[in-house]
């Protein structure tokens, strides 16, 4: 479900330009939009098959409801209009407030029988899929909705029992940030979607000894949740599924051997000086004074931090390992979905349809559900964005052409296991604790939080 946080993120994108807004964050939960170009029944793209329109004399009313700033309800109405113009005799009306209050109602015209015909839905879908209130999409896949350009992982992120419930309106992913003109001034080559934690760690040690004492090739990541998912992933494991954990001790002592190897070489950044100068506080971060080359965050901030320095920032996947890319596909910030008891599920599957996939329709609606997950509208905003917005837009797309058609299922008791991570990763990294016995503690306590989170 969308976080005021997040709306803040949409605004500031957006901000930038006629065409960004926020996210992912991606991950988690994060914000996106979308536009179209041709007239009906010219692009298979944005009007596959089936009428572009209602049949002669017919007349289709629909309604739909988003919830949003003023800006994401302006560029809405907007996509609709252009909508019905190219679809005579089907018109759609809009109900839409901000988020407080936007669930209750929806609850009580579910419960009434009277649901919008359109309905946008954050990450609970699946609490209206169990209550038998979304209609199956499925049967229109391939006809009147396409979702070819679409990471296979996006769909499967509202398929339940075979059935597909949502379309993905905006996503988000974690990342890299890191300093590109302390790479170059280093003499370091950038990173690539192939480098591996071999070239991760040989390019923070290098840029730490080439720029001399209080500089870094990296903050510690060992106390990074997306990281360390990245990490397992790589390496044929999962962080969580099904109720279960997916890894071993070993799979751990791997983890924090990494990061204690680029310790004792001088390459990431000591725990003192990291607790003083956390890589979650933008103002903080000693990335954007150029002390330290890489960190972790959500690839949408990459604009706060860019806004903060002169230095060239840039996104990087996270390194690959033996079993390939364990990268983590965008995250879904929010859906388009329809009601379970709509008299039209024809039209309202040709405008979702519309809604991702056309081009005009993706330049009125740019980033104000998150970044489109659409390719083809990434790259056409991409063609008319700032740099910073062609970064986001462009890694976007990588990371949806890179990450395994996994849907990631986040560890539960979240905040607790974060929390965990953070203070395993801190013992070791002021010798309260050796590997071993810090590893040891933290098996037990995940395993703590699997039970306890069964028993909720």
């Amino acid at each position: 479900m969308e976080k005021q946080s997040t709306s803040r993120r949409v605004r500031f994108m957006l901000n930038r330009k006629a065409i960004t807004a926020s996210m992912l964050s991606a991950v988690l939960l994060l914000s996106a939009c979308s536009k179209g170009n041709n007239d009906a029944g010219t692009d298979s793209a944005s009007q596959p098959a089936g009428n572009a329109s209602a049949p002669a004399g017919k007349k289709v009313e629909l309604r739909m409801s988003w919830w949003g700033s003023d800006e994401r309800h302006e560029r809405t109405q907007k996509a609709i209009e252009l909508f019905e113009q190219k679809n005579p005799g089907i018109t759609i009306t809009g109900e839409y407030s901000g988020f407080d209050g936007y669930m209750d109602k929806l609850n009580t015209q579910i419960a009434a029988g009277n649901a919008p015909d359109l309905i946008q839905m954050g990450g609970n879908i699946k609490e209206y899929v169990d209550k038998n209130a979304l209609l199956d999409l499925k049967p229109y896949v391939g006809g009147i909705l396409n979702l070819d350009d679409f990471n296979e992982g996006l769909v499967k992120s509202a398929t339940f029992n075979d059935k597909l419930y949502g379309v993905t309106l905006g996503v988000s992913s974690s990342s890299l940030l890191y300093n590109a003109s302390m790479f170059e001034k280093a003499g370091v080559a950038l990173p690539t979607d192939q480098w591996t934690y071999e070239d991760f760690k040989s390019s923070a040690i290098e840029i730490a000894a080439k720029l001399g004492k209080g500089h870094y090739g990296s903050y510690d990541l060992s106390s990074d949740v997306a990281t360390l998912a990245s990490y397992l992933g790589g390496v044929g494991k999962e962080l969580y599924r099904d109720g279960d954990r997916r890894f071993e001790k070993q799979d751990i002592v791997g983890w924090f051997a990494i990061w204690d190897e680029l310790r004792k070489a001088g390459a990431i950044v000591p725990a003192d000086v990291q607790v003083a100068n956390p890589p979650t506080a933008v103002d903080k971060s000693l990335l954007v004074n150029g002390q330290v080359a890489i960190q972790g965050a959500s690839a949408s901030q990459i604009f706060g931090f860019q806004e903060l320095t002169q230095d060239r920032l840039a996104l990087a996947l996270f390194p690959n390992g033996p079993a390939g890319s364990g990268m983590v596909q965008p995250i879904s910030g929010q859906y388009l979905t329809a009601y379970e008891g709509t008299e039209h599920p024809e039209e309202v599957a040709k405008f979702i349809n519309f809604f991702v996939n056309d081009p005009e329709a993706g330049v009125i609606l740019g980033s104000t559900r998150g970044v489109p997950p659409s390719g083809k509208i990434r790259d056409t905003l991409a063609a008319q964005s700032t740099p910073v917005d062609k970064v986001l837009y462009d890694y976007i797309s990588l990371v949806s052409d890179t990450a395994p058609p996994v849907v990631y299922q986040q560890f539960p008791l979240d905040n607790e296991f974060t929390k965990l991570l953070q203070v395993t990763s801190e013992k070791i990294a002021f010798k309260a604790k050796s590997i071993d016995s810090a590893v040891d503690e933290f098996m037990t306590e995940v395993d703590k939080l699997l039970l306890k989170a069964k028993a909720q």
